[in-house]
């Protein structure tokens, strides 16, 4: 036996430790074959030995959805990972019915997705109930996709399709231990396909009710050591209650371009840009306009170390449609916002080489530079201000950096036990601006897993996180003008302008924290045809941000323009939320895969113990999917959400009155899928097919539409809040080769 197979066998080895029996089992058989073979040296003929080396890997006999990376950032059985995690696999994507990244993570248990409108879907789970789609950190390959302008993902403008999207793993739990801000609910991970090894094409067109279109397509190729893949294409929407008004209307563009020193050392380049036309709600009202994102990414990843840099840049170019009234007076309109973010990112991560076998240490770090510039935002520090330079002179520009480095350990000091404890620093300097608050944030991670019998997992887990506040929040103060009808005149106008300064955003935000308390369990029965998994958590949340409304009437009975305010703050009180997430999948037989899933939340407030009802306190799935060897394919899910009170609707008559409190009554969805698939010799493949989504509203009238978010239209037919939904059924042809 050669050196390097003793020292490849002896580093094998103690990993069978993480396996189960029966996968111990196997892996012993392939080992011994990997040993009989050590002795012939390799040949061109034997090429196939070199493909049975990846048995070495403990992973190499796990399904695809067994294995996660997201929660630990490495490989791991998913049963072993320190959090709550859902991953959704290629298969079930082609599958689902879902024409939108969120459709699909309606899949996951507990998460509530709120479509407001065409152009914006949030997401949000374990906390309070919101369409501000600020609670989870978004990944797409590594790169944060957060933008940092409006603290959100922008799912409708990323420029990958599915068609490009190979899994997502889902955090569900605090994310900052390892990835720093903005991870406070968790973690959604999308990693597209890998480069494919011979040139492959693929076109989708998708087109049906309400003005739905779409177009998709990519082409990649390898090249000798280098692999490129070109991707793009349009989606296109009317408004659900008026498909001739535009809805969305996105273009999108990827090209990635990778260089294979070898299977384990890669270097990436990967470049998108994107443009969407559509509504985006915020605290301050909706606002209509054109939004671009453009990105370059360059990454290196090999066994044990990756890095990554990348830039962002993201501009808005729209006004809010809400108008500036108060007691049905029209004061002022927002004049039409230009702004522009730019992001320059880098991290890297390191797994530290083994020098005890029980003990994995990783670690990392990276820094992020923003800024914001706009000619149309006030500045609130100098706006106001009679001793600056910039003194009643409209535009912002402004700069913040932070850094942030973690540890990650995980010891597994006999078979059935795995502990794991994490802690990441990470430093703002936009904290640095603001009185009494500290710019530095831990968050700590601590978790044991237990493996009480073979394909039994408990875990019990700790974790504090935090969210940062976006610019929007802290720094947006968009200019008004004044119509000839406004009460406001003369020198009151400049006045009022200094008021607008005290609009929206707020500097002295601080973050928003949470304390996470879990326990969870996961099992699987009869041959893995049957998987279990059930989680149990308390979260502690301080400091939440959201719009508070200080309007001071004068003797007009207008606001005082001198002490009223209309801004983000922080919450004094501490909420608790408590709540169950339980997840059951069966496989039938190899063609028939069913789902069940249930969640529970109250939320209290922390110190008086009041429950409130502002958040749905159940969410259900119930459903399947199907894919024969036939080429026969399909689903039918249906997910449904208790009701609730939505206490945060803007109001239609107008910015500075108080928010509306719409009750949310029990609703039900329908998402389903019915397609068939030819498969050639000649490696052609095409599909044709349909989707259904379909809102069911059955106790209340109309009984096929109903608003996700609360909203509705005035008699005059200005539109507020969000959007009701209504019936949307499509058909698709997709074809590769």
């Amino acid at each position: 036996m050669s050196s390097g197979a003793s020292e490849q066998i002896q580093d094998v080895v103690p990993r069978l430790a993480h396996l189960s029996v029966t996968k111990r089992t196997s892996f012993v058989c392939a080992l011994l074959l990997l040993l009989l073979g050590t002795g012939w040296p390799a040949s061109a003929s034997d090429q196939s030995a070199d493909d049975e080396d990846e048995l070495t890997d403990e992973f190499a006999l796990l399904e695809d959805a067994d294995i996660v990376e997201s929660a630990a950032r490495h490989r791991q059985e998913i049963g072993m990972s320190p959090s709550a995690i859902t991953v959704i696999t290629r298969e079930q994507i082609e599958t689902s019915g879902a024409t939108s990244i969120p459709d699909l993570l309606r899949l996951v248990p507990g998460m509530d997705v709120i479509i407001v409108s065409p152009f914006f879907t949030a997401i949000t789970s374990r906390l309070f109930w919101t369409y501000e789609n600020n609670l989870y950190l978004v990944l797409v390959d590594g790169r944060e996709a957060n933008i940092e302008l409006l603290g959100q993902a922008p799912w409708e403008i990323q420029p990958i399709s599915l068609g490009d999207i190979e899994r997502i793993e889902i955090i569900r739990g605090p994310g900052s231990s390892l990835y720093g801000a903005n991870a406070v609910a968790g973690v959604v991970s999308i990693t597209t396909k890998t480069m494919p090894e011979k040139t492959s094409v693929w076109a989708g067109i998708t087109g049906g009710e309400q003005g739905t279109y779409s177009l998709a397509g990519k082409v990649s190729t390898r090249l000798g050591d280098w692999g490129l893949s070109i991707n793009g294409g349009t989606d296109q929407a009317g408004e659900f209650s008026n498909f001739r008004a535009t809805g969305k209307d996105v273009w999108k563009f990827r090209a990635v371009a990778e260089y294979r020193w070898s299977e384990e050392m890669r270097l990436l380049l990967d470049g998108g840009l994107s443009r969407g036309i559509g509504p985006v709600p915020s605290g301050t009202g909706t606002m209509f306009g054109e939004f671009d994102m453009r990105y370059f990414r360059l990454g290196y990843n090999s066994e044990s170390l990756r890095g990554q840099l990348y830039w962002t840049s993201f501009s808005v170019d729209g006004g809010f449609t809400e108008p500036l009234e108060y007691a049905g007076i029209r004061l002022a309109t927002f004049v039409p916002s230009i702004a522009q973010g730019h992001t320059l990112d880098g991290d890297v991560q390191w797994t530290l080489p083994d020098f005890w076998k029980p003990l994995l240490l990783i670690i990392g770090g990276g820094g992020r530079l923003s800024w914001l510039t706009s000619d149309t935002f006030l500045n609130a520090e100098t706006f106001a201000d009679l001793a600056s330079p910039d003194f009643h002179k409209p535009g912002i520009d402004h700069f913040e950096a932070r850094a942030g480095a973690f540890v990650h350990a995980e010891l597994a000091p006999a078979e059935w036990v795995t502990i794991t404890g994490g802690l990441r620093i990470d430093y703002h300097t936009e904290m640095d601006e603001v009185s009494e608050k500290t710019p530095v944030f831990l968050s700590p991670r601590f978790a044991a897993v237990f493996r009480p019998a073979d394909k039994q997992f408990v875990r019990v887990s700790v974790a504090r996180a935090f969210r940062k506040p976006s610019f929007l929040e802290k720094r947006a103060h968009p200019m008004v003008e004044f119509p000839s009808d406004s009460p406001i005149t003369g020198p009151a106008q400049v006045l009022f302008q200094e008021f607008v300064s005290r609009l929206v955003g707020n500097s002295a935000l601080d973050n928003e924290e949470i304390w996470a308390f879990e326990a969870g369990y996961r099992g699987q029965f009869f041959d893995d045809q049957l998987s279990v998994a059930l989680d149990l958590y308390c979260n502690l949340y301080f400091n939440m941000s959201e719009m508070t409304s200080a309007i001071v009437e004068d003797s007009n009975r207008l606001p005082d323009l001198h002490e009223s305010s209309y801004m983000y703050e922080n919450t004094d009180q501490a909420s608790r939320i408590i709540g169950s997430e339980l997840a059951i999948n069966y496989k039938l037989n190899d063609y028939i895969s069913l789902l069940a899933a249930a969640a529970y939340r109250a939320e209290f407030l922390h110190e008086t113990n009041q429950q409130l009802d502002i958040s749905p306190k159940f969410l259900f799935t119930l459903g399947g999917r199907f894919l024969t060897d036939q080429g026969l394919l399909g689903s039918l899910y249906i997910f449904s959400r208790s009701k609730f009170k939505d206490d945060a609707v803007a109001n239609p008559e107008g910015l500075l009155e108080d928010y509306v409190v719409q009750d949310m009554e029990n609703v039900f969805l329908l998402m389903s899928r019915i397609g068939y698939r030819w498969k050639y010799e000649s490696g052609i493949q095409l599909e044709i097919g349909a989707n259904l989504f379909l809102p069911v509203s059955p106790f209340k009238a109309p009984y096929f539409r109903y608003y996700e978010r609360g909203g509705g239209v005035t008699p005059d037919g200005f539109r507020y809040g969000g959007n009701q939904l209504s019936r949307v059924i499509s058909v698709y042809l997709q074809g590769s080769y």
